[in-house]
């Protein structure tokens, strides 16, 4: 009698599968499984072999180098099948959490840009949900250290940042990579702040934006950051305070060209009635946003409305010719720099928002 016929024999091996290929997964029990298949414990046990199986072929199966579309979306499974392994034996909370943590590691391998899921994601939202159209695209310099300044939406993810590196990277001729440089607490949300990086994210502080820099790349900088978010539907395009003026600091260090954006239709996308303090402020979100559609739709209310977006972009500011390196060192060269990129791109929103025809048409 075989081992494959003998009660209790072992499992037939998944070796024999070719490179790239994930193999075919049986499960079978013994006798005394079959007496208890019903149980709780039982139901438990198969479908933890089962997910060590998926992720043993997963990781054969992986290429080299890190993980691309196809493996981030089988990770999704990965992880619904850790939740439901630990079904049994957790709470739904620590069952949740597992799951979460498990789509973390598949995504921690994951390197800048290099999520064509995640990025054809955008693309869709971009061509199909916004409809964006770009004026002036060209302004912005082809290469050489770059820092396009944007107004933030009231919405917790940074939509117009993305959308705006979207256009940049789309653009013909010249496509140009930017990466944003988005809000510290952002960046260290479970698996949000992963997708983020995947997608060429760095966080806004001023080593990783004079990193940027320093490379000859372009940066797309969102200077209200968190202050945005106090803004309600009232106080629409009107933008908040730039803070300390950090990519004004970091644009001067590098001699960069600064180019203010203005991307109209986020603030109605996201259109925020109020906002409810949340005790404790988990993961460093210190507010969640009452909306015409959240919480009242739940998680779907978080999408943004289709509302209709231009990416509208200024003349740009040369700071090699203007200034010297040397004045980053001064606080007042810094705060007068700050405050003239926002008076212009305060100055190019209103002028954006003149020209626009319909909120939702177009």
């Amino acid at each position: 009698m075989s081992d494959r016929e003998r009660p209790g024999g072992r499992e037939p091996s998944s070796a024999g599968a070719r490179p790239g290929e994930v193999p075919t997964l049986r499960l079978y029990r013994s006798s005394s499984r079959r007496a208890s298949a019903g149980t709780p414990d039982s139901v438990a046990e198969r479908l933890a072999a089962l997910e060590r199986q998926v992720e043993e072929a997963l990781a054969r199966s992986a290429p080299a180098g890190g993980a691309d579309g196809a493996t981030v979306l089988r990770s999704w499974v990965d992880a619904a099948l850790v939740a439901a392994a630990g079904a049994g034996r957790l709470s739904f909370r620590d069952a949740v959490a597992e799951g979460v943590a498990a789509l973390e590691r598949t995504l921690a391998g994951v390197a800048p840009g290099s999520v064509p899921l995640l990025a054809s994601a955008l693309g869709a939202l971009y061509d199909y949900w916004w409809r964006v159209e770009t004026v002036g695209l060209e302004r912005v310099p082809a290469d050489g250290p770059v820092v396009v300044v944007a107004n933030r939406g009231p919405a917790l993810l940074p939509y117009e940042a993305l959308a705006v590196a979207h256009a940049l990277a789309a653009r013909d001729p010249a496509p140009l990579r930017a990466r944003p440089a988005l809000d510290v607490r952002l960046m260290r949300l479970p698996v949000v702040g992963r997708a983020l990086a995947g997608l060429g994210a760095v966080r806004d502080t001023r080593a990783a934006v004079g990193d940027v820099l320093a490379d000859g790349e372009a940066v797309i900088v969102l200077p209200e950051g968190a202050r945005a978010e106090a803004k309600t539907i009232r106080q629409r395009y009107r933008l908040a305070g730039f803070g300390r003026g950090t990519f004004a600091h970091a644009a001067l260090a590098a001699g960069a060209t600064i180019v203010p954006v203005a991307v109209i239709g986020i603030e109605e996308a996201d259109a925020v009635l109020a906002r409810v303090t949340l005790p404790g402020a988990p993961f460093g979100l210190t507010s969640l946003p009452v909306t015409p559609t959240f919480p009242w739709l739940g998680a779907a209310g978080l999408l943004p409305l289709p509302t209709k977006w231009t990416i509208h972009v200024g003349e740009p500011l040369d700071l090699a010719a203007a200034q010297p390196p040397s004045s980053a060192l001064d606080p007042d060269a810094v705060a007068r720099l700050r405050d003239d990129v926002r008076e212009r791109l305060q100055a190019l929103v209103q002028e954006a928002l003149r020209r626009r025809d319909s909120v939702f048409l177009g």
